[in-house]
């Protein structure tokens, strides 16, 4: 285990460096067009998964490696931007919405159907039992 050992030191190493230098904390300028506007700046966006199927390895992927460029463009001294989150829009969250509602539907439909036939079950056991 000494190869993992020495991956583990160096692990926590760099994670120490990276606390003591702020690495991860990044602010707004006081003033948005003061004497900042030399300062280099590094903008990464990341493709929002849409709710049309399943997350998968492919979406893994490319967060890395946005997540890698925005880590270490901060590591350069640059001001990044990663405006991170989960948005779904357009045609595949409609598309969802509306698949829903057919499921809603659909269920709905067959739970009547089940009570109707609950209710015409126990009416003729009923009317078996009292002839």
């Amino acid at each position: 285990f000494a190869r993992r050992d020495k991956l583990l030191s160096i692990e926590k190493s760099v994670q120490q460096l990276w606390q003591e230098g702020d690495v991860y904390t990044e602010s707004a300028p006081p003033e948005p067009w003061s004497d900042q506007k030399n300062e280099e700046k590094f903008f990464v966006t990341f493709p929002y998964p849409y709710m049309n199927g399943r997350l998968h390895l492919g979406h893994a992927f490319s967060l890395t490696k946005a997540e890698f460029q925005a880590r270490f463009q901060r590591t350069q001294g640059k001001r990044v931007l990663w405006p991170f989150g989960f948005h779904c829009t357009g045609m595949p969250i409609a598309a969802c919405a509306d698949k829903l509602k057919r499921e809603i539907v659909e269920m709905a439909a067959e739970r009547e159907g089940a009570k109707e036939n609950d209710c015409e079950q126990t009416n003729g056991a009923a009317a078996a039992a009292a002839a």
